[in-house]
């Protein structure tokens, strides 16, 4: 049925800010950027493209969606790294026999986390 996974797209209240967010904090490069109206991003060391989308500043679809995760080659380190960039980070823990994840925020209160590899 399905061939690969393509994007997640996340919505966010202020386009502009959010893609600098994007590439400033994570390392992310611009596919395109269609000003107030959609953001394609992509991210060569995951080969990964996430989709950037503007919503009304007081919308329900900001922050409410799936929490993307992310595998660093050094779990600490990204925490690190996030947190001198001024990013948000929360505690990391481990759930029963998981690996140790930790959930930290964009520039629009999206979610994100990091688990760290077995």
């Amino acid at each position: 049925m399905f061939k690969r996974y393509s994007h997640p797209m996340l919505y966010v209240t202020d386009l502009a800010r959010a893609v600098e967010w994007y590439k400033s904090k994570l390392g992310f490069k611009e596919n395109f950027v269609v000003p107030n109206a959609y953001a394609s991003l992509r991210h060569e060391g995951m080969n990964f493209r996430l989709d950037l989308h503007p919503t009304e500043a007081s919308s329900k679809d900001v922050g409410f969606g799936c929490i993307n995760y992310f595998v660093p080659a050094d779990f600490d380190k990204a925490i690190a790294d996030l947190q001198a960039k001024g990013v948000k980070v929360g505690t990391p823990k481990r759930e029963g026999e998981s690996s140790r994840f930790v959930t930290f925020w964009d520039s629009e209160g999206n979610a994100l986390g990091l688990e760290e590899a077995r």
